[in-house]
């Protein structure tokens, strides 16, 4: 763990020796030995010694186990040596012989619960620590310092510091609050003092989740939201959740698993001032609990950004051929997302006009009919769409424009001089779509790189504005710069 982190796991990453009560074939525990090993950012899993349950076959006076044997448990339950207990979320328990087993679970719940761990678990408070997050908050926890300037000064002018009591926000609505907060540590020493700010995010809930609807429904996208604020890739760094005991207690439990990586950082200045951030926190109708809900109800509706280029600003960057593809296809099913009553219509009149032309067809005497069993099954049933309409439309309803840009690149002007003839920009890029998708046509990395660069601008800017975020917003994500 970083010195000077005010932000604490429970338990670092590691390895902790403990007891497992895992179920038999019958449903009663075996209590068992093993090492449970947490570490950062993967899968937790657990490797128990003893008389692990098994599949027996009973046959004509012997008994047999095969192996290997696999069982799956949506919980278990552990007790560390050093107190807390764990629970292992959708576990497989595999066993190689009768006296070793391998615990893989999807997640561990690590806590010191009070109440009796008894059936489907819910959370109504969820507490999270993502990169950027800082960044994204858009107020700092200190408003202001001074400080000696020499050392001889150091008595007679101490350090001052003031806080700002603006940097802890709320935002509330009829079903969950958001806060975003600064925990914070002070170190003094003979000469100088330290202080160390870990910036958080709390949820509360006023209908309890459970552990998945916790992290599909708010934890994803606030991550999400925060790296399109931030234009890069952000992690978890610390993830808590919370369940009610009585009035007054609450049940903590922090998390470990697959992304979440719990080792939480202090703020830094330096590192802040590198960002360049799109919108913040604190803009006026762009709160983290606003674009929340506008996630989530884009989410129920399936939007397609979302499902494209959504899923993927949170994955490892991948090969620019993948990326220039994922998003073209992106940018185009937004498109017909929003001229669905459009393509509709358009649909209805093309089936019109090609009912009247095969039956104006049937109506010529010496037509084979084969040429109009061909034309019935060959002739479109849907009218020729136009990717060049769709990339326009993208380019043309932005508040910044980037077709100078993508004119003035390397792989634009190849595709427009290849062509020998006159290339509009949708056009050219059209051509480098089919070509990368149908195999036909390879391009140098770099030069497909510096074109995804602008498309991603593009199709972050109107992911933001598909959330509600305004002009400003998406203008700075367009051009790629920071408020």
């Amino acid at each position: 763990m970083a010195e000077g982190v005010p932000l604490k796991p429970r338990l670092e990453p590691g390895q902790y020796r403990g007891r497992w009560s895992v179920p038999d074939e019958t449903g009663a525990l075996q209590h068992l030995d093993g090492d449970l090993d947490l570490p950062a950012g993967r899968p937790p899993s657990v490797s128990v010694v003893g008389r692990v349950p098994l599949q027996i076959e009973q046959g004509d006076g012997f008994t047999s186990a095969s192996f290997p044997q696999r069982f799956t448990h949506p919980l278990i339950v552990g007790q560390l040596r050093n107190g807390p207990k764990v629970l292992l979320l959708d576990v497989e328990v595999q066993s190689w012989h009768n006296e070793q087993a391998f615990i893989n679970a999807r997640a561990a719940l690590v806590g010191t619960p009070r109440a009796v761990l008894d059936g489907p678990m819910t959370f109504d408070t969820i507490t999270t620590q993502i990169t950027g997050l800082d960044a994204y908050a858009g107020i700092g926890p200190i408003k202001s310092f001074t400080f000696p300037a020499d050392a001889q000064g150091f008595y007679e002018h101490p350090w001052q510091v003031e806080p700002n009591p603006d940097s802890t926000q709320t935002w509330t609505d009829e079903h969950a609050t958001v806060t975003i907060s600064w925990p914070s540590t002070i170190a003094q020493e003979i000469a100088f003092f330290r202080m160390a700010f870990s910036p958080l995010l709390t949820i509360e809930l006023t209908q309890p989740l459970d552990f998945d609807d916790c992290l599909e429904q708010w934890i994803e996208p606030l991550r999400r939201i925060i790296s399109l604020a931030t234009g890069r890739t952000e992690d978890i760094t610390f993830l808590s959740v919370s369940r009610p005991v009585t009035d007054d207690h609450h049940d903590d439990f922090q998390v470990y698993g697959h992304k979440l990586d719990q080792v939480p950082f202090a703020t830094r200045d330096t590192i802040v001032r590198k960002i360049r951030t799109a919108f913040r926190a604190n803009t006026e109708r762009l709160s983290p609990l606003q674009l929340l809900r506008a996630w989530q109800a884009r989410r129920d509706e399936r939007h397609p950004l979302l499902e494209t280029y959504g899923a993927s600003i949170v994955l490892p960057r991948q090969h620019p051929r993948s990326t220039y593809l994922l998003l073209i296809q992106a940018l185009e099913g937004l498109y017909g997302h929003e001229h669905q009553a459009e393509h509709d219509q358009s649909v209805t009149a093309h089936m019109t006009r090609r009912d009247e032309a095969l039956a104006a067809l049937t109506q010529l005497p010496d037509l084979p009919a084969h040429i109009m069993k061909f034309l019935k099954k060959y002739l479109m049933r849907k009218p020729h769409s136009s990717l060049d309409k769709c990339l326009d439309e993208m380019f043309n309803s932005l508040p910044y424009d980037v077709r100078d840009e993508l004119n003035a690149t390397t792989l634009v002007q190849q595709v427009k001089q290849d062509a020998g003839k006159p290339l509009g920009l949708p056009e050219a890029l059209r051509i480098v779509r089919n070509g990368l998708s149908h195999g036909t046509k390879g391009y140098p990395t770099q030069d497909l790189h510096a074109v995804v660069q602008i498309l991603d601008r593009v199709t972050r800017a109107h992911m933001l504005r598909v959330l509600g975020c305004g002009a400003d917003a998406q203008s700075h994500a367009a051009r790629g710069d920071r408020m």
